[in-house]
């Protein structure tokens, strides 16, 4: 499990900072930056690998939560992830936002909720299937 999750870290971190860096060199292209907000973006890219390569994968791989509690703690850290992000990106696209902060927050447990119905359903069928297979 550690291997499988430090490897799964390792590649959503990486991948999420050669994105992030991507984005922003479209985005502030000919513009000069300073040296520390390169900081911000690996920072960035270690909350996402954080999140989406050690926190999910634990959670609906290796937990043995019920399922609402899943939902919930993946939807207040992913919100609260989401919010460190933007606020690393830009303390004024941060201060924009703030005040959704509550709808963004229910959107995303909408979010979760209809992600695990399609995950729920995946993982049934795929159990159904191997177990078929074994009849065989």
């Amino acid at each position: 499990m550690i291997t499988h999750l430090r490897q799964s870290f390792t590649q959503a971190a990486f991948g999420s900072i050669l994105w992030i860096f991507l984005l922003s060199s479209f985005v502030y292209h000919g513009l000069n930056i300073p040296f520390n907000y390169v900081w911000n973006l690996i920072g960035i890219g270690v909350i996402f690998g954080i999140i989406f390569g050690v926190i999910y994968p634990y959670l609906w791989g290796y937990s043995t939560f019920k399922a609402s509690v899943n939902i919930v703690l993946s939807t207040l850290i992913n919100s609260l992830g989401g919010f460190l992000v933007v606020y690393l990106f830009s303390g004024d696209m941060f201060n924009l936002i703030k005040e959704y902060a509550l709808f963004i927050i229910l959107l995303t447990l909408a979010g979760h909720i209809i992600a695990f119905y399609f995950y729920s359903k995946y993982e049934n069928k795929k159990l159904a299937d191997s177990l078929n297979k074994l009849k065989k």
